[in-house]
């Protein structure tokens, strides 16, 4: 089985979360030494309104069904997928393989077969939604292959004295916010920066607050996203889904974990014991907080502390989830085809 080419959205989507997956498609088109292409706007958009007319129409099975019945090709076109598709269209012809990123127990089981049903392989990159469709007597072929951080990006060995920021928080933890409020009620000086959503726009449009300076800007740009990271000494993490009422979410590790590990930060966690989390060994270096004494504990050691003999723990981590080893497994996988 032959990739030869990557579907990308980069000629339509401009959105936050997009960059990190074009650079997995560099990455990719790099090594592999395959072309990437993409629709512009206009055709992304009328290839959209065909297929959700036809899914309108009642047609989208027929459509599929007369995909299928096509010469089978060897050469396959690699898709990432921000989220199961709920209609058939381009994305899961027979000659693609989607890439799901997120996965969650909201996705119609039923569904999810129906349209992927074209599709020779179907990559799930978390370990957790692998299992439950495993468990759940999944049809299709479906492999685990995880997420990366493109191997552009080097470990930072910035001096902690040299840090702007003490703290940074992306995904906001309900649990993880009770804490920082009342660790930093306790230490006036303590600064914290924290990403908030312009007008409640999930993915739209960002920007970073300093509880001490204001609004410090968007750092929409990746370096410069990277550059604000350098400068903070610590930033929390959890899982999606963890200490929420929502039980959607599979509590899964996401990228942005090995951006702050990448950039140096310090972690102060909060996740559970799963398949997801000991296959990533979080707890060997970011032991997840139960208790507001053990996150104060953790977080004033994490702040006094000068020394860099984490970052060693760091760069065995960081070789496990650069994209060029998720390269070897997607092509251990495609020999098995």
């Amino acid at each position: 089985m032959n990739i030869t080419k990557i579907y990308s959205t980069r000629g339509s989507n401009t959105e936050v979360y997009s960059a990190l997956i074009y650079e997995w498609e560099d990455e990719l088109s790099k090594k592999l030494n395959i072309p990437i292409y993409s629709y512009n706007k206009n055709k992304d958009t009328g290839v959209r309104y065909f297929f959700r007319l036809a899914q309108e129409l009642k047609i989208g099975g027929l459509l599929q069904r007369l995909e299928a019945l096509k010469k089978k090709s060897k050469d396959y076109i690699l898709v990432y997928e921000l989220y199961p598709r709920k209609y058939f269209s381009h994305q899961v012809f027979s000659d693609k393989i989607p890439f799901i990123i997120d996965f969650d127990y909201n996705v119609p089981l039923e569904t999810f077969y129906r349209i992927y049903g074209n599709c020779k392989l179907v990559i799930i990159s978390s370990l957790q939604a692998y299992n439950y469709l495993k468990e759940n007597n999944c049809p299709l072929n479906i492999e685990h292959v995880p997420l990366s951080l493109s191997d552009k990006f080097k470990l930072s060995r910035k001096p902690s004295r040299e840090k702007k920021y003490d703290l940074f928080i992306a995904r906001q933890n309900k649990k993880i916010m009770e804490f920082v409020e009342r660790y930093a009620e306790e230490h006036p000086d303590f600064e914290y920066v924290i990403r908030k959503w312009v007008d409640g726009e999930l993915y739209k449009n960002n920007v970073y607050v300093s509880n001490k300076r204001g609004a410090l800007g968007e750092f929409s740009d990746r370096s410069e996203y990277f550059q604000l990271l350098q400068d903070t000494r610590v930033a929390t993490y959890s899982t999606p889904g963890y200490d929420e009422t929502d039980k959607r979410f599979m509590n899964h590790v996401t990228p942005s974990l090995f951006e702050f590990v990448v950039n140096g930060c310090r972690i102060m966690a909060r996740y559970p014991k799963n398949a997801e989390t000991d296959y990533y060994d979080l707890s060997s270096f970011a032991e997840s907080s139960d208790s507001y004494e053990d996150f104060k504990n953790r977080l004033t050691y994490f702040l006094e502390d000068q020394s860099s003999d984490y970052l060693v723990q760091y760069e065995k981590f960081l070789d496990k989830v650069y994209t060029s080893r998720q390269i070897q497994i997607l092509k251990n996988i495609l020999n098995k085809y």
